[in-house]
């Protein structure tokens, strides 16, 4: 990354409009992705989910998908999502027409699927995108409207500031509208998940912990809660989270279950081909085998696998 200022944060909010330039396909996508995905995920969470009360959610292993917590958690009035990209975006001259691009047929893969491929977020083999583009790319699914954009730093004592000027900024915070009318702050912050990243005492270890008095989404996680080297934040979310909502690649189920009352949609018999080996896949197949009864889920969520799709709603066990 050169060492320059990024854009003041109000050309950046003017910088991240969608624009059927940049894009032409996007109005086709986002309808279809709202038929196949957004109305039947926002029915059934408020059907499903309200119990939760979850007013503040925390997305670890998000990438840019804004979208999907928006929908199953349409009472928030604060998103946090936590990945790896950095949230830079570059200056209107230095922008590629392959970059552009690269974005919309990332958002379009998105929006056939539900999910984004690191590869496509990391730009292999090909341009990366912007990511602050993904990102406003994502709450446009939503019909919400950005009235502001901040960036963030995030400082030594673990809390996420907003900042006028920022060479490498660690997130951005998005002020938001919903669709029906509610406000909505969305914070993207980026750091290390891992062990590596979450040393105890650390800014990044003591940002998270503070997180976790709202309710955590896990999806597509490429399952890497259930590797030693993520046990930190597994420990994190175990012994402090009021509630997680989690498709398969999220905790393992054992001491998932252990902490939490766990209510299981949708269904579950194979992981997704790259992770066809997976133990906690098959301790997962073998619990919900147990279950005398699982409710039905009206949409795919997480990777795509012939076997479909399950959501694992955990409230905290107060026994």
């Amino acid at each position: 990354m050169p060492a320059a200022k990024v854009a003041a944060p109000e050309e950046l909010l003017q910088q991240l409009a969608v624009s059927a330039r940049e894009c032409p396909a996007f109005p086709k996508l986002a309808s279809d992705y709202r038929a196949r995905f957004s109305a039947p995920m926002l029915a059934w969470a408020e059907q499903h989910l309200a119990r939760l009360d979850a007013r503040k959610v925390i997305y670890p292993f998000s990438g840019a998908d804004i979208v999907t917590a928006m929908n199953l958690f349409a009472s928030a009035d604060h998103l946090v999502l936590v990945a790896d990209q950095w949230p830079q975006h570059g200056a209107p001259a230095s922008i590629l027409p392959q970059q552009m691009a690269k974005e919309c047929q990332t958002m379009s893969f998105f929006a056939r699927y539900g999910y984004f491929r690191t590869n496509d977020l990391e730009g292999k083999d090909s341009v990366r995108p912007r990511f602050a583009r993904l990102l406003a790319y994502s709450i446009a699914l939503t019909e919400a409207q950005v009235s502001r954009v901040e960036y963030l730093t995030l400082h030594e004592d673990g809390q996420v500031r907003p900042v006028v000027d920022a060479v490498k900024p660690d997130g951005l915070r998005f002020s938001v509208t919903r669709a029906n009318g509610r406000a909505l702050t969305i914070d993207y912050v980026r750091t290390d998940l891992s062990n590596n990243g979450l040393k105890a005492g650390g800014r990044s270890h003591t940002f998270m912990r503070s997180q976790m008095d709202g309710v955590v989404l896990l999806k597509s996680a490429s399952h890497l809660l259930q590797k030693s080297y993520f046990s930190a934040l597994a420990e994190l979310i175990l012994e402090r989270a009021p509630g997680v909502v989690q498709d398969e690649t999220g905790l393992d189920i054992e001491p998932f279950r252990r902490a939490f009352e766990i209510r299981s949609y949708g269904k579950f018999h194979a992981p997704h081909p790259l992770w066809h080996d997976s133990a906690s896949g098959q301790r997962l197949i073998r619990y919900l085998q147990d279950q005398p009864a699982i409710e039905p889920l009206p949409f795919t969520i997480g990777y795509e696998k012939k076997s479909g799709s399950v959501l694992l709603v955990g409230t905290r066990n107060r026994r």
